[in-house]
């Protein structure tokens, strides 16, 4: 199997009439052994912003040592920016075995997986192979039943900006399209998210009282913007002073307190060296295209 043969096949698949659950994805995985069992993962969900968070994440856990998956989708340029492990994309000989070693158990099911649910199979099985220590899980569509939501626990569940999307699934409410993005929020794992509307983070709020789950806001209040121009946009957050964020806007500053939050949060229930790691010089977080560059710190 070629690459063009391997992507054809995977985009050929019908997702039309496909009944929202996660039994397909559980069926395809048992059928290849279960490779999402026995990884750690930072599940991130919302609607704006998913990308470049899981982007962001990626590159500060890659920066303190651990060898990262990241999934995301969709893909700007290339089908194999979907699946990265330390900043590195899939090779197309991957895709092509992946996809020929799985696509036998796709057919010999009843209820044949869709698109989504086969890439994101691969994914597993690619992150597996690859003896990665920790992935950062893009949310695909919602959450509760969205196929990456297979994962039994997480290290954490990172929320960003909830809107109206994809309401004939989700909800005709942001309410309630909150309620079913909150579905990837796991008994005792933290959830971090993104400041917003009252009502959206009440339903995560409450949603994490029943999951015992501990819940944290995203520090915003220490988000103190210094400088704008055609380079980007400089800020202190907290005790770190002069982070460069090479994007405009005040939703991409706030999606980088989000992230920073969720370093703080991480780092204590993983054990990961994740607060040294960002004040360490330099330290670049990835973002799609550009970077975050973070300052130097003489203390480390």
């Amino acid at each position: 199997m070629n690459m063009d043969e391997a992507l054809k096949y995977i985009h050929d698949v019908s997702w039309l009439g496909t009944i929202p659950g996660l039994e397909r994805e559980l069926e395809l995985l048992d059928r290849i052994g279960n490779p999402h069992r026995g990884m750690k993962y930072i599940h991130v969900a919302g609607t704006n912003g998913k990308g470049s968070t899981a982007a962001m994440l990626a590159s500060i856990l890659r920066k303190a040592g651990y060898r990262t998956g990241l999934y995301t989708s969709p893909y700007i340029i290339r089908f194999n920016e979907r699946i990265q492990v330390d900043g590195e994309q899939i090779p197309d000989a991957d895709v092509c075995e992946l996809t020929e070693y799985i696509q036998p158990h796709a057919e010999a099911m009843a209820d044949h997986p869709s698109e989504f649910e086969i890439v994101t199979a691969i994914g597993f099985e690619y992150f597996k192979r690859q003896k990665c220590d920790i992935v950062v899980l893009e949310v695909g569509m919602g959450g509760e039943w969205d196929a990456t939501n297979v994962i039994e626990d997480n290290e954490a569940a990172v929320i960003v900006n909830i809107g109206l999307d994809h309401t004939e699934v989700l909800g005709d409410t942001i309410e309630k399209i909150a309620l079913t993005k909150s579905g990837v929020v796991k008994k005792g794992c933290p959830c971090v998210i993104y400041r917003q509307e009252k009502s959206v983070e009440d339903v995560f709020r409450q949603v994490c009282a029943k999951m015992d789950a501990p819940f944290f806001p995203a520090d915003f209040d220490s988000l103190r913007p210094t400088y704008s121009g055609l380079d980007g946009q400089r800020f202190d957050w907290g005790d770190m002073v002069d982070i460069h964020l090479p994007l405009l806007g005040d939703h991409q500053l706030k999606n980088a307190a989000n992230v920073l939050s969720a370093v703080k949060v991480i780092s204590g229930t993983v054990s990961l060296s994740l607060v040294n790691a960002i004040e360490s010089a330099p330290v670049l977080v990835a973002t799609m295209p550009t970077l975050m560059v973070l300052p130097s710190s003489s203390s480390v």
